[in-house]
């Protein structure tokens, strides 16, 4: 089970890497912000997700892939701020 929580990590990278530039220049952003805030989002997600890694192997949850609670959580906020942007 420890290798499907790993694949997890790549999809929110590339869910911070590709999703956070299209919100961004969609909001109207310049570049130099939309570089940024991807960056920024990218370590807020990477941190997320190294949180819950690191609880759930501390809790001996092995058996429950709490790593893709981290690109669902990513997909269901740029989803709620479709709308506001």
């Amino acid at each position: 089970m420890e290798e499907v929580n790993f694949v997890s990590l790549p999809v929110v990278v590339a869910l911070a890497l590709v999703g956070g530039p299209l919100l961004l220049r969609r909001a109207g952003y310049p570049v130099g912000k939309t570089v940024f805030g991807t960056l920024t989002g990218l370590v807020a997600l990477l941190g997320l997700w190294g949180i819950l890694s690191t609880v759930q192997r501390k809790a001996g949850l092995d058996m429950v892939p709490l790593g893709w609670l981290v690109p669902v959580a990513a997909v269901a906020a740029a989803w709620r701020l479709r709308g506001r942007l």
